[in-house]
């Protein structure tokens, strides 16, 4: 895809976005819960249900709107004219198969047309009529008029639409008026559906819809033609196969719940519902689906328990343990597996997945065929024992291939444990290229690292994502690590692929130090005789040669620098520090004590933004000297080098509104933050002397000299307010340094907090509370692989 241009936002009055007027507001009807219009008869004469859609015309364009309505299951009745003879084929054929009502207006008339009447206003009294026939409290939610179009012959005049729009809007129908803006409650955006099965299977006879996704473009009448022209540019730019995708994910969505529907129905574990009736966990947490449609700010990194660590030799050995989950807390974390599934995962591993793996994925215990072996499913499997290919821990074939050639169990495997870089696939080194593309037997990839990363893989090398969902990363690490050992001993070259840097937060020396003394697992098919507890005392196994660590570019350092954001910069971070709010087992940890030279990087804590803000304004002695300023800068980059890369810029006290905006609308994973004075630093003319004594203290390592001090309040130049000092400005339009401002330890003292609150307002703007940007620079396409 295209990368976009950089795009930017502020947030003004008060810290909140200034409402821009003209934009629609783009809501998604559905008329499922309402009983069909099933009545032979007239509609106006029948009991049947209130329609929710009446159309004005019997015009090809009415047959249109008609459809519209009828995907959206509503019921639909066409108001006509001349007798359904008069209507479009369209139109005809739906009446005839009871898709739609149909009414003629002719037969409703109750007089002759005079000298001073007209057909238009005749229209009118009858639509009045049938309007009757319902109960004011059950009258029909939308009309649309459909003959007004400009290249009609047979057009209805503005009046007679005008008096129709007023006679509904004292109704409270809204209206839609074809080619009358000014007539319309509401209008049509131009609309795809993409359909859930594959291209190729769809039948001659296939519309191509029926797919749960849809997408709308609407200009807001400025261009309804180009409106078409950008529906097929888009839809051309997304994966062909992503309509299955989302239908796997309600697909995945609905096995969770049976799943947890079964279990509450086999042990009787449940809740009391309304008026007692027994509703099941998965009921209960429904309201909360974080998978479900919604515009609300939201993450599905919100940070849970991690759950006890149960491995594959422990299973061998015995060790399982109870696992204490209740039912509730099992399908939250099934609901938390599916949205991270659904925001991490390539489209074609979603558009790929069987209902079998679906299954899989959302099991309590195991992974990609790593489970506990019973008995029976040993006795099973031997069956298999001829084929070394199909081992009881060998994990289902990739989505990439079809038949991967087995692996030599004579020749020695090797692991590759690679860093794939924050995201673009330009990024990545060359040994990562040529291990990816070249050596690669099979990929054990985590699920941050892109689709566009993974795209890069050939179809023969088999790829699996880990399961390193909230609350499930320690398991999923001790899975992959296990399964890497097994496929390098089988002979394959493993590729652990992890984003940036695997040693930046990576978990790179808990697996350099496995794969060095990994574990006896299991290397060839069970005999029927074979048992779980005797699988441990497989004879010894030759050591795997020593694990190739090839380093990638750290997301920690090259996401600032997509945005300008430099880590460490003379006269603003002669310091850079690398640090996680979260420990090992999700233990919380310190943050460090504030100082002014030293810029702060901080990994996967986003999602616990509110914690760590309070832990950094209140950190340090309790005389308050070494916390940081609340009106510190502070970037929360999301998505740093993909097309859809953000950056959210406001200071420590207002980044909490800022995230919780409209105007940002909710977390896009992963992200970090970046904390200190470097934020600022190279924005519009730059600011690069937050550390100068006099200007000319390059290492920022000053000791205490004292500066002059301006005076009154006054404006920037742009028209801007600014706070009460500083009101002298230098021939650069800079102000003075002010008096008595004192660097100590490298920190700003109180006498210096006007002057960096002033830097602040000169980065943000006056009144300015926070900024977005957005987009890759299209000159990032020329290095498009």
């Amino acid at each position: 895809m295209t990368s976009s241009a950089v795009i930017s936002s502020v947030a003004t009055a008060g810290g909140f976005s200034v409402p821009q007027p003209g934009a629609s507001l783009l809501l998604s009807f559905s008329f499922r819960h309402q009983r069909p219009i099933s009545s032979e008869s007239s509609p106006c004469l029948s009991t049947s249900a209130t329609p929710a859609f009446l159309i004005l015309g019997s015009s090809t364009l009415a047959a249109q709107r008609a459809f519209a309505a009828l995907e959206a299951d509503a019921s639909v009745v066409v108001l006509g004219t001349g007798g359904l003879e008069n209507a479009c084929e369209e139109i005809r054929w739906r009446v005839e198969k009871r898709q739609i009502g149909w009414v003629d207006l002719d037969r409703i008339k109750t007089q002759k047309p005079t000298e001073s009447s007209s057909i238009d206003s005749e229209d009118v009294s009858a639509l009045e009529q049938y309007l009757s026939t319902f109960s004011p409290s059950n009258l029909p939610r939308f009309l649309c008029i459909t003959d007004t179009l400009f290249s009609s012959t047979t057009r209805r005049s503005r009046a007679s639409a005008a008096l129709i729009y007023t006679l509904c809007r004292s109704r409270n129908i809204n209206v839609n008026t074809t080619d009358y803006p000014d007539l319309c409650d509401f209008s049509f955006a131009t609309t795809y559906r993409f359909p859930d099965s594959p291209l190729e299977s769809s039948s001659s006879s296939d519309t191509g819809n029926g797919g749960a996704l849809q997408i709308a473009i609407t200009t807001n009448g400025q261009g309804c033609r180009l409106a078409g022209r950008i529906k097929r540019e888009v839809v051309t730019r997304l994966p062909r196969d992503v309509g299955r995708a989302v239908g796997n994910v309600g697909r995945m969505r609905v096995l969770a719940k049976e799943r947890d529907r079964n279990l509450a129905k086999d042990f009787g574990v449940g809740t009391v519902g309304n008026g007692g009736a027994p509703t099941s966990v998965a009921e209960e947490w429904e309201e909360g689906d974080p998978c479900a449609d919604t515009d609300t700010p939201s993450t599905p990194n919100l940070p849970v328990p991690q759950r006890p660590t149960r491995t594959l030799s422990s299973a061998l050995d015995g060790l399982n343990g109870e696992d204490t989950e209740s039912m509730v807390e099992r399908t939250r974390r099934r609901m938390k597996w599916i949205a991270q599934i659904s925001e991490y995962w390539p489209f074609d591993k979603l558009a790929g997945m069987t209902e079998e793996e679906m299954k899989k994925y959302l099991e309590d215990e195991g992974y990609e065929g790593f489970s506990t072996p019973t008995p029976t499913t040993l006795a099973n499997l031997s069956k298999t024992a001829t084929n070394a290919f199909q081992s009881p821990f060998l994990p289902p074939t990739s989505i990439h291939s079809l038949h991967p050639s087995p692996p030599s169990l004579t020749k020695l495997g090797q692991i590759l444990l690679i860093g794939s870089g924050p995201g673009h696939p330009s990024l990545l080194t060359l040994a990562a290229h040529r291990a990816l593309t070249e050596l690669a037997d099979i990929v054990l990839a985590d699920k941050l690292v892109p689709a566009a990363v993974l795209a890069l893989i050939p179809s023969r090398v088999e790829v699996v994502i880990a399961r390193k969902f909230p609350g499930n990363a320690d398991r999923a690490q001790q899975e992959m690590m296990e399964r890497a050992v097994y496929e390098a001993r089988r002979g394959r070259c493993v590729v652990r692929l992890k984003q940036g840097d695997p040693a930046i937060y990576g978990r790179f020396g808990e697996e350099v130090l496995y794969f060095r003394n990994p574990p006896s697992l299991p290397l060839s098919p069970l005999s029927p005789s074979t048992s779980p507890t005797s699988l441990t005392s497989s004879p010894p196994q030759i050591p795997l040669p020593p694990t190739l660590v090839i380093p990638g570019v750290s997301s920690a350092l090259a996401a600032p620098t997509m945005f300008n954001v430099p880590c460490t910069q003379r006269g603003a971070a002669t310091s850079f520090l690398i640090i996680s709010p979260v420990g090992k087992g999700g233990k919380a940890l310190e943050m460090p004590k504030y100082e002014r030279g030293r810029t702060v990087a901080i990994l996967m804590g986003v999602a616990r933004l509110g914690s760590v803000v309070k832990a950094l304004l209140g950190s340090g002695s309790d005389s308050g000297a070494e916390n940081y300023p609340p009106y510190l800068p502070i970037a929360i980059i999301e998505r740093a080098s993909m097309p859809d890369q953000r950056v959210i810029e406001s200071t420590l006290e207002d980044v909490e509104r800022a995230m919780e905006s409209a105007e940002v609308g909710g977390q896009r994973p992963p992200g970090m933050m970046v904390v200190g004075w470097s934020v600022l630093a190279l924005w519009g003319k730059g600011n690069v002397d937050v550390l100068d004594e006099d200007g000319g203290d390059e290492d920022g390592e000053g000791g205490g000299r004292k500066r002059k001090k301006g005076g009154n309040s006054g404006n920037d130049g742009n028209g801007n307010g600014v706070l009460d000092h500083d009101s002298n400005v230098d021939d650069n339009g800079n102000n003075p340094p002010a008096e008595d401002v004192k660097i100590v330890a490298g920190v700003m003292h109180e006498d210096g907090v006007a002057k960096d609150i002033h830097r602040v307002y000169q980065w943000l703007g006056d009144g300015i509370c926070w900024r977005v940007r957005e987009g890759l620079s299209p000159a990032w396409d020329l290095f498009n692989l």
